[in-house]
């Protein structure tokens, strides 16, 4: 019998027990099935320009058994149910109340960033078009992460962007990102969140919530929130097209693992998603394994048991703050901190990635590590109670702004060895958005409340914000060109090959000596050419507060060192050395490369 108002919809009572709303055979009819735990009914209610229309009871699988799984199947008169429910919204309605769907693939109610609204589904068929994206896979050792909050990239009006804090907003950006040097996109949460904190009336602006429709996009991203999947689909194939990958950040830690799982396949294979940073604690490292299409994904989380590679590829990388830590604090001459730093430093695995970042989202941003000695949370209306307490970080004699031109240097020069640390290692490198403009967020460390100016990323052209860019435009350049980095054997401190080095060794202001006391500010780092087929480099690290004489490793007479960096003085860079010594500035990091001897004409 039909119970339907609408007399193009007919429907039956359906066999599926699939959670969510597909559309089968062209479209001719579709299955709706809904969990409504612990409920005796449930009713399928359709809205039309904001009013109900219908409100359709559903079926229970009592014969499956599971009689709290509810469902129907509805049929198109003329054929194409879809281009009758197109238009619609809807949710359920039980015994106790409304219930929203967990597998809607796009939502309505929440089109504005910030405001409180009502949740219901929309209908969505994919028809989006794939072709010549020209997908390409990055390795974790080719990777140069960029971790990104969408909005807050393009949020700021000096984006000039049509429709900033949106995917078309982002997609405006891809060349500045592609002309950067980075390769991979790590993206906060693009996933319809629940912004507004009812309890403390604030907004959550990271997106770690737990109230969240995960199938869909959030719809206050996209320009036209009607069609957020399609506008986020033409994100990621512009990423692609541009030979970039994406990663999302995906909050699970409160799910089922059927629903974890069915979340990750599906953003992997209707979203081309290349890869995930998820919570080990709760994410298994055999469930991604031992599926045909996530164990074709990358991984990042804070530690992982006995990985595997894939076709000799490594799946998992390690993401967590263990070279944060040791890097910042050697970069503050923190006593004692030489052999932590150098351990994370060359930290290197046959089987894994490790990835490398000094701020990332939680935390000051790279200009306010060296600006602020103190976190500065007043804004988030927590009396300064929140944020962790533990920065490591040197304000370089001033707090915050100032117009000291000794403190700027100094500044500028702290910002600088930060961006070496990382981006030198043989680790994947990752860059928060906006350090490489030197973006402020006014010594604020937990920001995570905040949709305004103070996180949003800032598009002034600027003398130090150009300055700093050159900076790490140069220092990927020279990664992605060096021998160095194209080595995909681990290094482990050996002389595997047995040309009398090893592959990478620690040496203090003395060659093939060590410096691990306490009061050590002076660390040599050497790689071996011969290992990797390329010329041998040496990275000088002195964060003492004097100047100090690094006496090298003389392993080949035949040749010189040539000063590719120097943090300190840049007019130093070309300058070749013929004694196997140099001159390393207070606080300063100087990279030197061993070159054929070639004698001066007389």
């Amino acid at each position: 019998m039909n119970q339907v108002k609408n007399p193009l919809i007919k429907m039956e009572e359906g066999k599926s027990c699939r959670e969510g709303v597909i559309f089968q055979e062209n479209n001719a009819f579709v299955d709706i099935v809904v969990w409504a735990k612990d409920r005796k009914k449930c009713k399928l209610c359709l809205y039309l320009n904001g009013k109900r229309t219908e409100k359709i009871p559903m079926y229970p699988r009592k014969e499956q058994g599971v009689p709290d799984l509810f469902g129907i199947r509805l049929m198109g008169e003329q054929g194409n149910i879809y281009e009758i429910l197109k238009d619609y919204e809807y949710d359920f309605e039980t015994e106790e109340g409304t219930i929203f769907d967990p597998y809607a693939r796009q939502t309505a109610g929440r089109e504005k960033f910030g405001k409180k609204g009502k949740l219901r589904g929309r209908f969505y068929v994919d028809d989006f078009d794939w072709s010549g994206e020209n997908r390409i896979k990055i390795s974790f050792d080719d990777m140069i992460l960029y971790q990104c909050h969408l909005r807050g990239f393009t949020k700021h009006k000096s984006s000039q962007v049509k429709n900033p804090g949106t995917f078309d907003g982002f997609t405006e950006k891809l060349d500045y990102i592609k002309d950067l040097g980075v390769n991979t996109i790590l993206m906060m949460p693009i996933y319809d969140f629940d912004e507004w904190m009812e309890e403390s009336q604030k907004i959550n602006f990271w997106g770690y919530t737990k109230n969240a429709c995960y199938m869909a996009p959030k719809s206050s991203y996209a320009a036209d929130p009607e069609n957020a999947v399609n506008e986020l689909k033409s994100m990621i194939k512009a990423i692609h097209q541009k030979g970039l990958n994406i990663f999302l950040d995906i909050f699970l830690d409160h799910l089922s693992p059927a629903f974890m799982i069915r979340c990750l396949n599906y953003y992997a294979t209707e979203f081309h998603i290349d890869g995930f940073l998820v919570d080990t604690d709760v994410v298994r490292k055999e469930w991604i394994e031992n599926h045909p299409v996530l164990r074709r994904c990358k991984f990042l989380g804070t530690y992982w048991e006995q990985p595997a590679t894939v076709d000799g590829e490594k799946m998992f990388a390690c993401y967590n703050d263990r070279f944060q830590t040791a890097a910042r604090r050697y970069l503050k001459s923190d006593e004692g901190q030489v052999y932590e730093f150098y351990q994370a430093f060359k930290e290197d695995y046959e089987d894994t990635g490790v990835v490398h970042y000094i701020t990332q989202k939680n935390g000051f941003t790279l200009r306010d590590l060296v600006s602020y000695d103190v976190k500065h949370n007043e804004a988030n209306g927590e009396k300064n109670n929140d944020g962790t307490e533990y920065n490591y970080s040197w304000n370089c004699g001033q707090e915050g702004t100032t117009r000291r031109k000794a403190v700027l240097r100094m500044r500028m020069q702290q910002e600088k060895n930060a961006l070496c640390m990382m981006m030198l290692g043989p680790s994947t490198p990752m860059i928060l958005a906006g350090d490489e403009r030197g973006r402020t967020q006014k010594g604020n460390n937990n920001a995570y409340c905040l949709d305004n100016a103070l996180t949003w990323v800032h598009w002034e052209e600027k003398e130090q914000e150009k300055e700093i860019y050159s900076y790490v435009k140069e220092l990927i350049r020279f990664r992605k060109e060096h021998k160095l980095y194209q080595q995909k054997k681990a290094f482990c401190g050996m002389d595997w090959k047995g040309v009398g080095v090893p592959d990478i060794s620690a040496h203090g202001t003395e060659p093939w000596e060590a410096n691990y006391s306490y009061y050590s500010r002076e660390l040599g780092v050497f790689f071996y050419g011969s290992y990797y087929g390329g010329n041998s480099l040496y990275y000088a690290f002195n964060f003492h507060w004097d100047a100090h004489t690094f006496y090298l490793p003389i392993t080949d007479q035949s040749k010189e060192w040539k000063i590719l960096l120097d943090t300190a003085d840049s007019q130093r860079i070309g300058e070749v050395i013929s004694e196997n010594e140099v001159i390393i500035g207070p606080r300063s990091i100087v990279v030197l490369e061993h070159l054929e001897y070639i004698p001066k004409k007389k």
